[in-house]
C-alpha cells in the first residue's frame, strides 16, 4: 500500500532528526578529543616534569581502554572518475556472502545513487553544501548495502525524498526510531566520558583533580600532591 503523504512526512520528521544528531555527534567527537588531548598534555608535563604544562596536545589519549568515548567510525572517502552524465553507470553493490538483498533495497539504492552520483550532481540546482552531503551520501549507501545496514539506508533514502512503499510505515517508523536512539545514545556516552567531565567542567578545580589523578593512574605516572596539581591546573588555564 503507498505511503500517505502524512505517513511520508512523519518518515522524514525522524529522519531529519536523525540527522541533525548525528551532526552533533560528530562535533562533539571533535571537541571530545581535544579535551582528551589536554588531558594528554598535562599527563605529559608531569610525567616528564615541565614547569608549565602545554595547553594542548595532538597526541590521542588512550582513555578509550578504559571508557567508552563514543567514537564513531569515519566513512572512507573516494574519488569519482571523470565520467559524463551519460557515461556513469550506477552499479548494484555486491555482497558477497549471505542470502541475495530484498528487490526493495536494490530498488531504493539505485533511486538513492541517480540523486548521489558525483556525476549526477552538477545536473542538479543544488548548493554547494547540498552538494557535499550527497556525495558523502552515496559512499555511504554503497557502504550500507553491502553491510545490510537496512535501517541506515532507509533514512539516506529518505533524505533524499526516496520513500520504500514495500514495508509498512509502522515497521520504517520503527526502524529509524532505532536508528535515531542508536545516535542519541552515542551522544550521552560521549558525556559521560572523562574526557567530556573535564572539559566541560573547567570551573571544577575538585572533579579535574579527581580525572587527572585517574589517568595518571591508570598509565602508571607518579601521582604528584592535591596541592601540586592545583598549581597546575591555575598555569594550565592562565596559559
Amino acid at each position: 500500500m503507498p505511503l500517505s503523504k502524512r505517513q511520508k512526512r512523519r518518515l522524514l520528521e525522524i529522519s531529519k532528526m536523525i540527522e541533525s544528531s548525528v551532526v552533533v555527534k560528530d562535533d562533539m567527537e571533535e571537541i571530545q578529543l581535544e579535551y582528551a588531548a589536554e588531558i594528554d598534555g598535562l599527563v605529559d608535563s608531569i610525567k616528564f616534569k615541565d614547569v608549565i604544562p602545554p595547553s594542548s596536545s595532538k597526541n590521542s589519549t588512550d582513555m578509550a581502554q578504559y571508557e567508552d568515548t563514543g567514537q564513531a567510525d569515519s566513512t572512507n572517502q573516494e574519488k569519482s572518475t571523470n565520467k559524463t552524465q551519460e557515461e556513469a553507470k550506477i552499479e548494484t553493490p555486491e555482497i558477497q556472502q549471505g542470502p541475495p538483498p530484498p528487490e526493495w533495497a536494490k530498488k531504493l539504492w539505485k533511486a538513492i545513487a541517480k540523486k548521489c552520483h558525483p556525476d549526477r550532481l552538477s545536473f542538479q540546482e543544488l548548493t554547494a553544501i547540498q552538494i557535499a552531503r550527497r556525495q558523502v551520501w552515496f559512499l555511504e549507501a554503497k557502504s550500507l548495502f553491502e553491510k545490510r545496514s537496512w535501517p541506515r539506508l532507509l533514512h539516506i533514502g529518505v533524505q533524499v525524498g526516496e520513500y520504500v512503499e514495500e514495508i509498512s510505515h509502522r515497521d520504517q517508523l520503527g526502524w529509524l526510531s532505532k536508528e535515531y536512539n542508536r545516535v542519541s545514545k552515542g551522544i550521552d556516552s560521549i558525556q559521560t566520558s572523562l574526557a567530556w567531565q573535564w572539559g566541560t567542567n573547567w570551573e571544577n578545580t575538585e572533579l579535574r583533580v579527581n580525572i587527572l589523578t585517574t589517568v595518571l593512574k591508570h598509565k602508571s605516572v607518579q601521582v604528584p600532591s592535591k596541592e601540586q596539581l592545583i598549581e597546575l591546573l591555575m598555569k594550565f588555564e592562565l596559559d
